[in-house]
């Protein structure tokens, strides 16, 4: 009974099974996924193209519930979408008839116009955007829009923010930019963050730790911690030790 009081998990993924029925045969695409979360912790999810990586992070948001097994966050078993947990995609999706203000307001919701006014102004500054409340989508650069995506996200101030690729389709120089941005924000607001990303060097520098997932069906190869102190050098022998270690699980 003691152990069970000290138990911290935040976010609890047990025995979690997903099937695809929209082809010939059935198909499964993850495969008895189990694995835990504390709250504040940035976990990365690494693996091959159609692991079910990015399906487990609609498991959890609550986009798609129709699997085997459950996700509870907080204790409360997760059966649909809510403001609780935010999402960010690979692509903004930010509305192209809406300046990036009004963007970030639309997510506000059961609020006066002042309290949305602020949240939208700290938001914006969080992320690097102000001076571009008034731009529009189609004005801003692809960083700039992930950017707004973000503050988006957050600005509901979501216990759980989940990214699917926020930075995949980035140059490298805008990638490395906004995973910095990321970091910083994470440990200013301590929000429990999961990412899915195919990039190591990435999962190495954001994450407390990393699930690697096998190829289809998806499961958990290994969870490595990553205990690197802030902030964290990315040409440093530990850093470079674990990205290392992370490689030969794909390549050895």
């Amino acid at each position: 009974m003691a152990e069970n009081k000290r138990d911290d998990s935040y976010i609890v993924v047990k025995d979690l099974n997903k099937y695809f029925y929209d082809t010939p045969e059935p198909m499964k695409i993850l495969e008895d996924i189990s694995f835990t979360v504390k709250k504040g912790e940035m976990v990365c999810l690494v693996g091959s193209s159609g692991c079910g990586k990015s399906t487990l992070l609609r498991a959890i948001s609550g986009l798609d519930p129709s699997h085997e097994g459950t996700v509870t966050v907080d204790g409360k078993e997760i059966v649909k979408p809510e403001k609780e947990r935010g999402m960010v995609f690979q692509e903004h999706r930010l509305f192209p008839w809406l300046t990036v203000e009004q963007n970030v307001d639309f997510a506000l919701t059961g609020m006066d116009k002042e309290t949305r006014a602020r949240l939208v102004k700290e938001h914006l500054e969080l992320v690097g955007l102000s001076g571009f409340e008034k731009s529009y989508p189609r004005q801003l650069s692809g960083g700039m829009a992930q950017r707004a995506g973000i503050a988006r996200a957050l600005a509901n101030n979501p216990p759980v923010l989940l990214l699917d690729e926020p930075f995949g389709a980035l140059d490298t120089f805008t990638k490395i930019t906004l995973q910095n941005e990321l970091k910083r924000i994470q440990q200013k607001s301590g929000t429990t963050m999961l990412l899915v990303t195919h990039d190591i060097d990435e999962a190495v520098f954001l994450a407390d730790k990393i699930l690697i997932f096998s190829e289809r069906p998806g499961r958990i190869k290994r969870i490595v911690p990553v205990n690197l102190p802030a902030p964290r050098d990315r040409n440093s022998y530990e850093f470079l030790e674990i990205r290392k270690e992370i490689y030969n699980e794909f390549f050895n």
